[in-house]
């Protein structure tokens, strides 16, 4: 008999950003970090013969946590512990997929074996995967104990069919949720089923419930391209709040230069400038500008501005995860902003994100940080 001890990553971009990311590789966030350290303690005294990680990044950062008091061990890697692969769905942003993919975005979650999209991964080819991997592994460790570290839909697949229910009748684990399955005579057994005990204060169902909207609904936003001239007023509305904001008073804050650029760049590429919508409702602007910071291989935010009506909802979060998949197509390492020294909300927000303070400059309004997120895909090692 071997025991499996099978978990889910930490939160991931894709978790906090609200985009699709089943084989799409992406990072560990700051909460993921937390999560990891909790984890390892879950695992201080508990023994482990054998360590798998999907090779994605995200789960090889969270497997870490079973090294820091097991450094004996060795991660292995098994491709057939990844996510399910959701083909054409691969960095978009759930919003846009509830819109544009209604019934297979609902067969997704409520009946996957429905579920088909462009080079999407068969629901039932998935099961079989991740069954054939683990009892695999479980053949190397004969009464032994592996943890592997796998994917929150994989996860919940595998455990519908050894549970005898339809995918829709248990819930998704939460991030670093352990779930335990016994294989013995090359049969699968689920012992126990995602726990989350370790996690506390620490949970992402816990800090995404406090962004859902009244209904308890996620609030997963889609976006569109701003034109201009024509949406001029929405966007110096945007700006002028952003910079009241910021600075306490609008001193400095010239509506048409910052407009003109704006216009210039969009002309260049209309991605660089784009609303994100809640249902038909507008959430926020993002603005970005593609050749400041190219030098140093960065990527530059000119413009965040969520409506006052949104906030609390984790759209900052969304408008940053389109800042970043826009730029790493663009091959940037890292993620640049100016921000008020006096705005401590703002600040808050960002070092939330990721983001770090790397410098000082003197702006029209007043004195500045330069802060920066390193957005390279690494593997993050718990210290």
């Amino acid at each position: 008999m071997t025991r499996i001890v099978l978990i889910r990553h930490a939160e991931a971009e894709g978790n906090l950003y609200r985009r699709v990311h089943g084989q799409f590789d992406a990072n560990i966030t700051m909460l993921g970090r937390r999560q990891v350290a909790a984890l390892a303690e879950r695992f201080r005294d508990v023994k482990i013969d054998g360590l798998w990680s999907s090779d994605l990044t995200r789960t090889q950062s969270t497997a870490s946590a079973v090294l820091k008091y097991h450094p004996e061990l060795t991660m292995h890697l098994a491709e057939g512990l990844r996510e399910v692969d959701v083909g054409v769905w691969e960095d978009t942003p759930w919003g846009e997929i509830a819109r544009t993919y209604p019934e297979q975005y609902r067969n997704f979650n409520q009946d996957p074996e429905r579920w088909s999209v462009p080079g999407g991964e068969d629901f039932n080819a998935l099961v079989e995967r991740m069954g054939r991997t683990l009892l695999d592994l479980a053949g190397q460790y004969p009464d032994g104990t592996v943890a592997a570290v796998s994917h929150a839909y994989a996860i919940r697949a595998l455990a519908s069919r050894l549970m005898g229910v339809k995918f829709a009748g248990i819930a998704f684990g939460d991030n670093t949720a352990v779930t335990t399955i016994i294989a013995e005579d090359g049969k699968l057994t689920l012992e126990q089923y995602a726990d989350g005990s370790h996690l506390g204060e620490l949970s992402t169902f816990a800090h995404q419930g406090l962004a859902n909207d009244h209904k308890g609904k996620k609030a997963d936003g889609w976006f569109a391209p701003m034109a201009l001239p024509e949406e001029g007023a929405l966007y110096t509305r945007a700006y002028s709040e952003t910079w009241l904001a910021s600075h306490g008073n609008l001193n400095g804050f010239t509506p048409a230069l910052y407009l003109g650029s704006a216009a210039q760049r969009v002309r260049q590429d209309p991605a660089c400038l784009v609303k994100i919508y809640y249902g038909e409702d507008l959430a926020g602007l993002l603005e970005l500008d593609p050749e400041r910071g190219r030098d140093d291989n960065a990527g530059w935010i000119s413009l965040l501005w969520v409506d006052q009506s949104m906030r609390g909802r984790r759209f900052g979060a969304q408008l940053i995860g389109q800042a970043v998949s826009y730029f790493r197509k663009k091959n940037r390492g890292r993620l640049r902003l100016h921000v008020s020294r006096t705005n401590a909300a703002a600040i808050g927000f960002y070092e939330a994100m990721g983001f770090e303070k790397i410098g000082t400059a003197e702006g029209v309004g007043g004195q500045l940080y330069l802060m920066q997120m390193d957005i390279t895909r690494r593997v993050w090692r718990l210290p």
